[in-house]
């Protein structure tokens, strides 16, 4: 006999009604999530970013040479650009002679000036180019780009040093945003990234015990602060497996107001507990206040760390000053719109510290007023990067700076003084000794480090891989795994390096292992096709050849 039921019929009924309907719900969100999916994978054209990288010992972090980049926020702009033979997401650097030839103006930046929102043809140097060529033709003006996230001014003393001085510019433009400040400082760069300030990837700079701040190379190492545990976000796995999962948290994340990470306050205490100094320039850490570089620009008493963070700006100003008057050049700072339109006290901090060095500010923002336009439209919707508008504003305010002042490009000041060595310069300096082998690339050998050498040469002459075999003269110098083999193997891909195809030019630099070598063997190859070329010569042979 069946056991009867306590539970009363119309408590059963509800209960079947609840579960119909939570299945009910459960199978529409489903369809809901399985029709989404769907749409998104038919229309998006990618739905991954693409960032590939590389590391310089002058530079820090960037892109290859000749590479793809995607990026995408899901919401507003899929793009796709290639970098070009410097590495920057420009078109191809015109040549040195045509350059310093014509009115040539460098734009230095961030992640305004890398702008992976847009088409490289919609960048503000491109359409500045264009402008100029129409209302200005009497001057030939060309423009190039280098720019790279998260990187202030102080980092990108590195890419005038080793690209943009030797185009000879006319003018460079430091282009400026509010989070600059913050990236120029050390101490705040590390805590927005979550770095060891004393491991920066990029050209930082230091401040010493007797307060003198001096420059600092990239960190070739490991540059995470020590004892901080990884930060895991619960949206990470169903947006890494599914595309309308990355629409959806990527719409939540551009509607909710910014929060600062959690993890700010362990940097923080990390580091207070390291020194002195950092200690007293975080001491009262509120995260309110301190983790987004538009704290300048709202903030009229600013904590310690970010007043240190204005003579960290100051002495960026003042090296850029030094270089491009040893260089002959004019240097100029584009204030973006953003400096002005959530508060306006960075741009005054701005202001002073460029009117103290003499030098001149371009503010976009009150250029798009003068339009009568609304500066919301120069930002994407989801993403406060330029859109289109953005990027021909900011075209347009440099032009009527270059119409008001064209003697920048009719009154060329000479050089006071030869600029230092670099990869462009080393291959002169290196081409004029004699290769150790001529082959399809020369090889040549200078103390410890063997370099690869071709003139005229492009990006298709560096796509294979590099053969790189040395040979001791005692096998057991060799780390244990190789000692069966002989020979170390030191393969290379020359996009590894931030080696350069440029002007005609292409030239990498490998550092050789510092036990006594006999012999190298070296060379191009592909999977499929086996060697390009290869070369083999001993390197005692080389050195008497040399010394002779």
């Amino acid at each position: 006999m069946k056991p009867q039921s306590h539970v009363p019929e119309r408590v059963r009924r509800a209960l079947r009604l609840i579960g119909w309907n939570a299945l009910i719900l459960f199978a529409g969100l489903a369809l809901i999530g399985v029709v989404g999916e769907a749409y998104w994978r038919l229309r998006v054209p990618f739905a991954e970013h693409h960032h590939p990288s590389t590391w310089s010992p002058t530079v820090g972090r960037g892109y290859p040479p000749n590479v793809a980049v995607r990026h995408t926020n899901y919401l507003d702009f899929w793009v796709e650009s290639r970098t070009n033979a410097l590495g920057f997401l420009d078109r191809e650097p015109i040549g040195i002679e045509r350059a310093a030839a014509s009115c040539h103006i460098a734009m230095i930046g961030d992640s305004f000036v890398e702008a992976l929102q847009v088409p490289i043809a919609d960048k503000f140097h491109v359409r500045l180019e264009e402008l100029a060529a129409r209302d200005m033709g009497d001057l030939d003006v060309t423009t190039s780009a280098f720019g790279m996230v998260n990187t202030g001014q102080v980092g990108q003393l590195g890419y005038y040093d080793e690209f943009v001085r030797h185009f000879r510019p006319a003018l460079v433009v430091l282009v400026f945003v509010p989070n600059d400040f913050k990236n120029n400082s050390p101490l705040l760069q590390a805590i927005n990234r979550k770095n060891d300030p004393d491991r920066l990837k990029e050209v930082s700079a230091t401040r010493g015990a007797d307060g003198a701040i001096t420059l600092r190379p990239p960190h070739p190492g490991p540059s995470r602060l020590a004892g901080l545990p990884p930060r895991r976000r619960a949206a990470d796995w169903p947006a890494g497996v599914s595309f309308f999962a990355r629409w959806l948290y990527s719409k939540y994340d551009a509607l909710s107001p910014p929060t600062p990470s959690s993890q700010l306050v362990t940097v923080a205490d990390l580091l207070s507990r390291r020194s002195p100094r950092y200690a007293a320039l975080l001491d009262g850490f509120s995260t309110t206040r301190w983790y987004t570089g538009e704290t300048f620009t709202v903030a009229q008493d600013l904590p310690a760390s970010h007043e240190d963070a204005l003579d960290f700006t100051a002495f960026a100003f003042d090296q850029f000053r030094e270089r491009v008057d040893r260089d002959g050049a004019g240097l100029a700072i584009l204030s973006t719109h953003a400096m002005r339109v959530r508060g306006g006290l960075g741009f005054d901090r701005l202001a002073a510290l460029a009117e103290a060095r003499g030098i001149p500010v371009i503010d976009q923002y009150d250029h798009i007023l003068r339009q009568g336009a609304d500066w919301r439209d120069a930002e994407w919707a989801h993403d406060r990067h330029w859109s289109a508008a953005g990027h021909q504003w900011a075209a347009e305010a440099l032009l009527e700076y270059l119409k008001r002042n064209q003697d920048i490009c009719t009154m060329r000041k000479p050089q006071a003084s030869p600029p230092r060595p670099s990869l462009l310069t080393d291959y002169e300096s290196i081409a004029s000794d004699e290769p150790a082998v001529r082959s399809v690339f020369d090889v040549h050998l200078r103390g410890n480090t063997v370099s690869y050498l071709k003139s005229p040469c492009s990006g298709a002459d560096v796509r294979a891989p590099f053969l790189l075999h040395v040979f001791p003269e005692d096998v057991e110098s060799l780390p244990a795994h190789r000692r069966r083999h002989g020979f170390d193997n030191l393969d290379f891909h020359y996009h590894e390096l931030l080696a350069l195809a440029f002007d005609g030019k292409c030239v990498a630099t490998r550092t050789l292992p510092d036990y006594p070598i006999a012999g190298i063997r070296t060379g191009q190859f592909t999977p499929d096709d086996g060697h390009i070329w290869v070369a083999e010569f001993p390197v005692g042979a080389v050195e008497d050849e040399q010394d002779r």
